[in-house]
């Protein structure tokens, strides 16, 4: 069961034309920050490929349930289930191995390569604020297994704590965590402990950027969620021309919006019809990578909308299981066997929630997710200006320019259901 909680005030999303150009950066007198840019390892392109793989396979698992607007984060839900998969071995493991795109990697070298990226990913751009934290906590008389903790702490920097689980109040200490990790965009999480819980494994994400090009004005126009139905939309508006990179093909049309120094954007897919869904149902991270690549600067005027969206999905379970990942949510032995330093009834994974939180404006954007997995027992040159009028549903990510790590996605399809 997915359940959407929307509360928006939106805009639309239009370039218009504009005959001269200039390049300006985010309407202030600072001097401009320079990014913490490095050549990535092998190691940790590999990982970026198999977290934006991931994404990719997640996106279009999700777009078929058929909500119009969407928002979550695969960069968090792959974190999570990475924790997870830390805990098993043999059949299991490999489920998670290509659940995750690790197929090849040594378990060691993906823990490994998930540390350095995470770490390059927090250093890259000293003006965008982004923190990845990650936090378990198991019931208190279980006794966790030595070499998974380790493995945990030193590559998640993860944070290891008992919990009295048959305590209801117990259920404010993760909520709590969560909420502290977030700054305070994603609250009561958990509803409740059950009580054959014994783990939680938790990822939280936020990001907070500054567009590079500030927006200056705002106006209302309509925005068609079909070709028949229109809404009035507020919208965000330059006042003058940026520089954005853009590609166009097969009738799709992608975008970035760069933030602070430009090594984060946040990128768009819209469609010149209102075929957005049929289009969608090819793109994968081949497209998206070719498209990354020969993007072209456009002199443009851009009108964003302002809006703010949450989008809460109670279980991922059915989800993930049309993915791949099926042994681990069936009772069984053979499931995390390197997770207790005991023997311990079968074990499972009962629920995998994700809750994710956007807000849009002038300044720039602010973004959080968190995913919770529970474990139970058993008991070019300069150009002018042209028009591109986007005032029909599209898909929105939010990715690290450099390395190319998705870290949000989402899709506003109809304004008028926010």
């Amino acid at each position: 069961m997915k359940i959407t909680i929307l509360n928006t005030t939106l805009g639309l999303l239009t370039l218009s034309l504009l005959v001269s150009s200039c390049d300006w950066f985010g309407g202030g007198t600072e001097s401009p920050v320079t990014a913490n840019i490095r050549a990535l390892e092998a190691s940790e392109r590999e990982l970026v490929h198999s977290s934006s793989q991931f994404a990719l396979d997640l996106f279009q698992q999700l777009r078929k349930n058929g909500d119009p607007n969407q928002f979550y984060s695969p960069y968090s839900i792959h974190q999570a289930l990475a924790l997870a998969m830390n805990g098993n071995e043999d059949e299991v493991l490999e489920e998670f191995k290509n659940l995750l795109h690790y197929e090849g990697m040594e378990l060691e070298n993906a823990n490994r390569a998930a540390e350095s990226l995470t770490r390059y990913l927090l250093e890259l751009d000293p003006k965008v604020r982004l923190a990845i934290a990650n936090a378990i906590w198991y019931r208190q008389e279980f006794q966790v297994y030595t070499p998974f903790k380790d493995t945990v702490s030193k590559y998640y920097s993860a944070e290891i704590a008992p919990l009295d689980m048959t305590n209801p109040q117990s259920v404010n200490v993760i909520n709590g965590w969560i909420e502290t990790n977030t700054n305070g965009l994603i609250k009561d999480m958990l509803d409740a402990i059950p009580s054959n819980a014994v783990m939680y494994l938790v990822n939280a994400l936020y990001f907070k950027g500054e567009w590079k090009y500030r927006f200056t004005s705002t106006n209302t126009a309509p925005f068609y969620p079909s070709p028949n139905r229109e809404v009035q939309v507020e919208m965000l508006q330059y006042d003058e021309p940026a520089n954005l990179r853009g590609y166009a093909e097969g009738g799709l049309h992608y975008l970035e919006i760069p933030y602070s120094t430009g090594h984060y954007n946040m990128g768009i897919i819209m469609s010149q019809e209102h075929d957005l869904d049929d289009k969608m149902e090819s793109f994968n991270l081949e497209k998206l990578e070719f498209w990354r690549e020969n993007a072209l600067e456009q002199n443009l005027i851009l009108h964003f909308p302002k809006f703010i969206m949450g989008y809460k999905i109670e279980n991922l379970k059915e989800d993930l299981q049309e993915m791949g990942l099926n042994l681990v949510f069936e009772p069984s032995t053979r499931n995390f066997t390197k997770l207790f330093d005991h023997p311990t009834e079968p074990l499972a994974i009962s629920r995998v929630i994700h809750d994710a939180f956007i807000e849009v404006d002038e300044k720039g954007t602010e973004a959080a997710a968190a995913t919770v997995v529970e474990i139970f027992t058993t008991s070019a040159g300069p150009q002018q200006p042209r028009m591109l009028r986007v005032d029909k549903p599209f898909v929105f990510f939010i990715q690290d320019n450099h390395s190319g790590a998705i870290l949000f996605i989402g899709q506003l399809g109809d304004p008028s259901q926010l």
